[in-house]
């Protein structure tokens, strides 16, 4: 009963890496509705747009209503919805239209509303992931740290909540098959470094490998085959069937940390060729992309977790497994291409000679990863880095605060945030980036959206987005701080659906 609760909290019936789909879209949600309501659904869809508002509309003005006014019960409507998804073959249409008419049927109005929410992918309840972790470790006395710690090894919110329940979270475990949440890496700029110590650890040296225009995947060899999941956790192994099969006649069961590539004509796709290959639609289509995977690191092998070895011995035993790096262009997988940098500080010289050879290849940067280095899933790496060329980011704007003479009452210092699922996670101040009237323009705007104020300032409704040029980003103790932001654009009626993803500061081409 908990998991399927969970479930329909999130609007998530069942974790990405099953691959299943609902089914149904806008126009079969207005289609049921249509049957059982006596309003016009076509004129409240042009009135409201959204169509949990259509269904609470709709389902206020029934013409026939259910013999019970019980409310529904969860289990029952998760059941029906996972039902509808199964339905294929022959009149799915109408079985799943049957379905959903049945439910809305027997729905209140604002029942109605979540069905057609849930049915859809969009619950718009604000409600993800991380403030569903925080739910549990209040309601079930967890420690927090332990609860993330989990759901970064099994990224199911429902299993998760039954496992902390039962004070059992340390069950979680990595299993061939199941994505875990990878590890990122912050990006930092060459020019802004003097010089690299390992942090927390006695360095021994550094590997710094080369990074290119891909998509970060995640590789399962498992004895029932391969899978390749997204940074998502989505399965997208039947877009890349082929290579799939050919990584399963391998002999070892492994889980790699990879980068999806492509080649065409010998030379390497962008990472926009390969998000295009990967969603054609006709799968059958034949493709001049020859798909590939350049590995970066090992994450479990023949039933070791090697997370919490070094990363020269997860290096070594890669190697082992897949054999020395191939040449490009390549077939099947193959890992990266290191150089070793036996240091205890790694200068900004030496960084920056392999980041220009980088460039020159067609490549978006370096990867530097401590020797000593730990993999720890789901979180920001303290002692491994991105370098690469200057970014841009679009990000809201959540809090504002008086400058330094707080009399004059005027907003001169701003909190930028970026998109991590459902939630805001804020990544540094911006102020004396911008001009006099520019900030007078904020002020205005900002104070009209402020909602929550103290005495240094507001929160604000993020609304007003800022585009930004940042050489990178830092994680530090109370968060993340972008690098030498400059403003290049304001937006005063943006949404917080417009800011970039947090993952957007770790890597420049998306890693």
């Amino acid at each position: 009963m908990l998991c399927p609760t969970v479930r329909l909290l999130l609007g998530q019936l069942w974790p990405p890496w099953e691959g299943r789909e609902m089914g149904v879209g806008p126009e079969g949600v207005a289609a049921a509705l249509e049957e059982i309501s006596e309003e016009n659904i076509p004129r409240l869809r042009d009135r409201m747009g959204e169509m949990g508002l259509v269904a609470e509309a709709a389902l206020a003005e029934k013409g026939q209503h259910s013999l019970s006014s019980e409310p529904l019960q969860s289990m029952s409507v998760y059941e029906q919805l996972r039902r509808i998804s199964l339905i294929r073959g022959k009149d799915s249409e109408q079985r799943k239209n049957a379905l959903l008419r049945g439910l809305f049927q027997d729905a209140s109005p604002l029942e109605g509303k979540y069905i057609a929410r849930t049915v859809l992918g969009n619950m718009l309840a604000g409600t993800g992931d991380k403030t569903m972790l925080a739910a549990f470790a209040l309601a079930f006395c967890c420690d927090p740290d332990q609860i993330q710690r989990a759901y970064s090894l099994l990224p199911d919110p429902g299993k998760i909540a039954i496992m902390a329940a039962g004070n059992h979270l340390e069950r979680a475990s990595i299993q061939p098959g199941i994505p875990i949440k990878p590890m990122t890496l912050c990006a930092l700029k060459a020019e802004d470094l003097k010089t690299v110590r390992e942090v927390g650890e006695e360095s021994v040296g550094w590997a710094v490998l080369p990074r290119y225009h891909a998509l970060r995947v995640q590789v399962h060899n498992t004895g029932d085959g391969a899978y390749i999941f997204s940074s998502r956790q989505k399965n997208i192994t039947t877009s890349l069937n082929g290579l799939a099969q050919r990584l399963s006649g391998m002999d070892d069961e492994f889980i790699i940390d990879a980068d999806l590539i492509g080649f065409h004509e010998g030379e390497m796709c962008s990472q926009s060729d390969m998000l295009r290959y990967i969603n054609r639609r006709r799968l059958s289509r034949r493709s001049s992309i020859s798909p590939a995977l350049l590995a970066y690191d090992l994450i479990y092998i023949s039933g070791e977790d090697t997370t919490s070895l070094p990363f020269q011995e997860r290096r070594k035993r890669m190697l082992k497994a897949l054999g020395e790096p191939r040449s490009m262009p390549f077939q099947g997988i193959s890992a990266t291409r290191e150089c070793i940098v036996l240091e205890k500080e790694l200068k900004k010289d030496s960084i920056q000679s392999h980041l220009d050879q980088m460039v020159e290849e067609g490549g978006v940067g370096l990867m530097v990863r401590s020797l000593l280095g730990l993999y720890r899933p789901g979180e920001c790496s303290r002692c491994d880095f991105f370098v690469g060329r200057e970014m841009s980011i679009s990000a809201v704007i959540v809090r504002a605060e008086w400058g330094r003479r707080s009399s004059d009452q005027i907003f001169s210092r701003f909190l930028v945030a970026l998109r991590e699922g459902d939630d805001l996670v804020p990544v540094g101040w911006i102020g004396g980036q911008l001009g006099q009237k520019d900030i007078l323009e904020l002020d205005r705007q900002l104070k009209a959206l402020a909602r929550e104020w103290d005495d240094t300032g507001a929160c604000v409704n993020p609304q007003v987005l800022l585009k930004l040029k940042i050489q990178g980003a830092r994680r530090n103790d109370k968060g993340y701080a972008i690098v030498r932001p400059q403003v290049l654009g304001i937006d005063l009626f943006a949404s917080w659906e417009d800011a970039d993803e947090l993952t957007r500061l770790f890597s420049s081409s998306g890693r």
